[in-house]
């Protein structure tokens, strides 16, 4: 089984990716579902910070906890299912087995950090309490049932611990033993290179970029998440600023590639086979064509401009995200591959 997966910069597209992708056969695709757990905070990438890179005899223990407790918060609960379901009830206990394995041995006992997770008014009041048992000469814990992790494996170890876990879980997800298994941002667009020596060998990445003036305009008028900034000065000092968090990083050539958003519906005929070369994907294999990507579908995604009106943030974009800004007069509408559609509407 192979590892396919793509990342982005927030907006850009990289569902475009993992549609295009689950129209080959003998792929299993996990939906456009984000499984974030290697790169985000308190994910496996802090682990081995903490664990191995910057070892310290209480922080490396409270990581182990908070990689836990994220966990537990990905396996979700009984109304809002997360991981769980995408690993057919395999994800928390598959965990529990990989934090067991990184844990020299755990005692009794809390320190400053126990106290400060639970929040400052818990922090203070534990602590009250701590001077009145003193002060009384109590001999009693204030946190009894709280406990401390030891954790300081070698960089082998984590690494051969951690591909287990990966694997583990890839084989949770995919009991039907297809080929390819197809999981939305699991590597990250930035640091991809540290985060790949989790995976396996013959693992791809795809990272899709997006031209700024779309992922504005979608944000502000069609979206409106507030994810990103809708002023359009402070936009384009966000969108640079995640567009250059790889900046001091040159991702594995064999491993990683980049593509357009727009060279999907623009360049179809040109980028699929391009992708298909990069993935070990068959031209014979495309057996969904246009099925769940639809170029002339997502063409209603680009060139947002157009259709709501706002000169002056279009301007500023253009001006300070020049270097950004896709050739949209290079390419024609008219040469769109797909199957004609009666919903125009943006999404």
């Amino acid at each position: 089984m192979r590892l396919i997966s793509c990342a982005g910069y927030y907006g850009s597209g990289s569902s475009a990716l993992t549609d295009l992708v689950s129209e080959y056969k003998d792929v299993k695709n996990l939906t456009d579902y984000e499984f974030r757990f290697v790169h985000d905070i308190d994910g496996i990438a802090d682990l081995e910070y903490h664990l191995v890179d910057c070892h310290n005899r209480h922080n490396s223990g409270h990581a182990l906890k908070r990689f836990w407790n994220l966990c537990r918060f990905n396996h979700g609960t009984g109304f809002i299912q997360r991981y769980e379901p995408f690993f057919n009830g395999k994800y928390l206990e598959l965990s529990r087995q990989y934090v067991e394995k990184l844990t020299d041995f755990k005692y009794k006992a809390y320190w400053f950090n126990d106290l400060y997770d639970k929040g400052i008014f818990f922090y203070y009041a534990k602590s009250l309490q701590s001077k009145v048992y003193h002060k009384l000469r109590i001999k009693r814990s204030v946190m009894p049932k709280e406990y401390t992790l030891a954790s300081h494996p070698t960089k082998e170890k984590f690494l051969k611990a951690t591909k287990e876990y990966i694997s583990a879980l890839m084989n949770a997800a995919n009991p039907e033993q297809a080929s390819i298994l197809m999981m939305d941002q699991v590597l990250p667009s930035s640091n991809i290179n540290k985060c790949l020596r989790y995976f396996p060998e013959d693992t791809k990445v795809v990272v899709v970029t997006r031209d700024p003036r779309d992922v504005f305009f979608v944000e502000k008028f069609v979206w409106n998440d507030n994810v990103v900034p809708h002023d359009p000065e402070l936009f384009c000092e966000w969108f640079d600023y995640t567009h250059s968090s790889n900046r001091d990083e040159s991702p594995d050539k064999e491993k990683v590639i980049e593509i357009n958003f727009e060279d999907l519906i623009y360049k179809y005929n040109e980028i699929v086979p391009t992708i298909e070369g990069f993935l070990g994907l068959s031209s014979l294999d495309h057996i969904n064509r246009f099925k769940f990507f639809n170029p002339k579908r997502s063409y209603e995604n680009t060139q947002l401009w157009k259709k709501y009106k706002d000169e002056k943030s279009l301007a500023i974009i253009e001006n300070k995200l020049r270097k950004y800004l896709y050739d949209f007069d290079s390419v024609s509408c008219n040469d769109i591959a797909g199957v004609e559609v009666n919903n125009t509407s943006v999404f």
